[in-house]
């Protein structure tokens, strides 16, 4: 049912000359219940792309919605609250020909709309492909799913990412777990994160200016250690 995703070769150059900013973001994603009740979809790389994406939405409170259809009213209500705030829609899910007609409201109210090219399910590889062609030449920008992410945490605001809520939901995302699902005076490394994540999280909250280092996170490895280290500077 889910096919291998396109690599960055075979897909049309983004044409779009705006810049991605976490502040000005607002993530829709298209179709999501839908793509849970196909064969294998928890196995697929569009799920744990979407499922990315999602969880560093949350961590950065950039807003998410689910979008079932261009019937979805309540949903459409909501993406029109939010465009009064942020003009930047960031999309993902599952393409249909119904969305034709959603990016064509959707450019009504914002000229900055990004597709995530591999957070989409279009049926068929070569149907990916010639979509991502087709939303290229209409001026609608692309971008895989790690370069919005890189480009989401270096422009999220310092305030954001070192408060106590910044600071949990990053730990939670790199876990793949929920925050209340995380014991604040555990050992984070029993629940599975590894030093790849710690580097990760380390350089995130340097780059913000914490005073922190790898040693220092091996020393201090719980939820409440750590918010004591970052939030006492």
């Amino acid at each position: 049912m889910f096919y291998t995703l396109p690599k960055k070769i075979q897909l049309e150059a983004s044409q779009a000359k705006w810049t991605l900013q976490s502040h000005q973001s607002l993530l829709v994603v298209l179709g999501l219940e839908a793509l849970m009740l196909l064969p294998e979809w928890e196995k697929s790389e569009i799920y744990q792309n979407i499922t990315k994406i999602i969880r560093k939405a949350k961590a950065l409170d950039i807003p998410f919605i689910e979008l079932k259809d261009h019937q979805d009213m309540t949903a459409m209500m909501r993406l029109g609250e939010q465009s009064n705030l942020r003009h930047q829609f960031i999309l993902a899910g599952y393409i249909t020909p119904q969305t034709k007609y959603l990016l064509d409201y959707f450019a009504a109210m914002t000229s900055s709309i990004a597709v995530v090219n591999d957070a989409i399910y279009v049926q068929h590889l070569a149907q990916h492909v010639q979509w991502i062609y087709t939303i290229s030449h209409q001026k609608y920008h692309h971008l895989n799913c790690y370069t919005l992410m890189r480009l989401w945490s270096l422009s999220a605001p310092k305030h954001l990412i070192l408060s106590h809520k910044g600071i949990v939901l990053a730990i939670a995302e790199h876990l793949n777990l929920e925050p209340l699902e995380i014991d604040p005076n555990i050992n984070l490394r029993l629940l599975g994160l590894d030093s790849v994540a710690m580097v990760s999280l380390v350089g995130l909250w340097r780059a913000n200016g914490a005073d922190i280092d790898y040693d220092n996170f091996q020393q201090h490895c719980s939820v409440n250690q750590l918010l004591q280290i970052l939030l006492l500077q």
